[in-house]
């Protein structure tokens, strides 16, 4: 027994798979006990249209939902949220494991330390629990560098197609990896860079009898007023958050190192490094900062966003840590050297994500706390029977109604807040500090509205803002009066 044992242990794979098994088990814990759901409004909302698009197939056209990851997540979605939540905790391991491939790939040591810089990085572990696009997004990226090290370009070129149908952020990403194509004299391969973009124009000129909708349709287009600006160094100096102080230190020994073995051509690896993985990674993070900073994009300045570039930033780390581990080759030198270093990392990893894993699984935030309080008011007076008007798709899924039959519910506009004369009577107006406030409708006017009765207002016990508005969420119900 003792030998099976020890022959287990002796090959990595077995210790990989072995990892993301109880990796996936943990998430999925982690997931089973959480309260609510994470991600916000865009995570409810993207479930939204994977949950439904089975029942009004144009959703799976959707532009701002992203046609690749409606499809792809629209069967876990008839499961609820925690479906598509599992769909990324599926892809999250996915990523890990094309990260220790690609690391084999180009001969990097402690590669079974990337689960751990991956799904322990700070912002990863949060959101890979969510409904978010990021995840896979970074599968993308991660699974096309590694088809591109096994000079699988065919491939490699039809995946990265679809990925600005995955996240608007492909549109940067493509060209990073035709510039590769040239440099490895691929040419060939460069036509398929375009499958993507082909395809769903083709299957979107029959419902919308325009074959370029991907671009006219494009849904961040125009002023961002609404979403603001923000300084040019946010994302950098967000990145010890993001990723970890310890992981950023590594990232940076890393670049350092790839670019340094580039310029010599010290390395047989060092054109791939930097062109599938430094690059693509650069190349998403200063886009970032610079969409937040000029206001193009329509960014919002969001943590998540950084989620996307995690599977290869762990490459980058991983690199870093190999520079780092080649130092002292002492410490190094035998098999109980590794392991006790490699146990060190491991420690500093988790020791950097504590924090962050301490607050799982996470309770529900302020905008949810007093969401739920409001939902749970309208079904016990049972307001829900009646049409609903609201904007947080918090309510969607607090209540649980069917958001698209426009019998039981509608979007509530600003034409609808100054026409209330025009509602029948019994219908229902939620309005949110967020949504509804962005959307130009002001509290005060509904409340003295003489067409409408407050029923109820709903604040947290700590108040905030949500774009300089203070959050709270009002319940209003049309009366008699003609």
């Amino acid at each position: 027994m003792k030998e099976k044992i020890k022959a287990f242990i002796s090959s990595e794979k077995n210790v990989l798979y072995t990892l993301l098994a109880l990796l996936t088990i943990y998430f999925l814990f982690i997931l089973w006990k959480t309260e609510g759901y994470i991600g916000g409004a865009d995570s409810l909302t993207h479930y939204r249209y994977s949950r439904f698009s089975w029942v009004y197939p144009e959703f799976l056209l959707h532009h701002w939902a992203k046609p690749v990851f409606t499809l792809l997540t629209s069967p876990f979605a008839q499961f609820g949220h925690d479906g598509v939540s599992v769909f990324n905790i599926t892809a999250g391991i996915f990523s890990c494991l094309l990260a220790y491939l690609s690391a084999r790939k180009l001969g990097y040591s402690y590669r079974l330390l990337l689960p751990f810089f991956v799904l322990f990085s700070p912002i990863y572990s949060i959101f890979v629990i969510s409904g978010l696009t990021e995840v896979l997004f970074g599968l993308f990226m991660i699974a096309t560098t590694y088809l591109c090290l096994d000079k699988k370009y065919l491939w490699a070129a039809i995946l990265i197609s679809f990925s600005p149908l995955v996240r608007t952020e492909g549109i940067m990403i493509v060209p990073v990896f035709a510039l590769y194509f040239m440099v490895v004299k691929q040419f060939r391969y460069l036509p398929f860079l375009f499958t993507g973009f082909i395809v769903y124009s083709i299957i979107g000129y029959f419902h919308f009898k325009d074959i370029f909708w991907l671009i006219t349709q494009m849904p961040y287009t125009g002023s961002a007023s609404a979403y603001g600006t923000g300084a040019l160094a946010h994302f950098f100096l967000k990145s010890p958050e993001h990723f970890g102080k310890f992981t950023m230190i590594l990232i940076s020994i890393g670049i350092i190192a790839m670019v340094y073995n580039f310029m010599l051509r010290k390395d047989k690896h060092a054109q791939s490094e930097v062109l599938l993985i430094f690059l693509p990674f650069l190349i998403y993070f200063l886009g970032h900062v610079f969409m937040w900073w000029s206001g193009i994009g329509k960014s919002l300045g969001m943590d998540r966003y950084m989620v996307a570039i995690v599977p290869l930033g762990s490459l980058l780390a991983l690199r870093g840590l190999n520079v780092f581990s080649s130092l002292p080759k002492k410490l190094t030198q035998n098999k109980w050297s590794k392991i006790i270093f490699g146990v060190a990392v491991l420690a500093m990893i988790f020791t950097q994500s504590f924090n962050t894993m301490r607050n799982l699984p996470r309770k529900p935030g302020g905008m949810d706390k007093v969401m739920h309080s409001a939902s749970e008011f309208i079904k016990q007076e049972e307001l829900h029977k009646n049409k609903i008007y609201y904007n947080d798709p918090g309510f969607f899924y607090f209540i649980g109604f069917n958001p698209l039959d426009n019998n039981s519910a509608q979007s509530f506009t600003i034409q609808i807040a100054e026409n209330t004369k025009e509602l029948n009577q019994g219908d229902v107006l939620i309005w949110d500090g967020h949504f509804s406030a962005l959307r130009g409708i002001q509290l005060d006017s509904l409340q003295t509205n003489p067409y409408l009765n407050e029923l109820g207002v709903f604040e947290p016990k700590k108040p905030f803002k949500i774009f300089d508005t203070d959050y709270k969420v009002a319940v209003f119900q049309r009366n008699d009066k003609q």
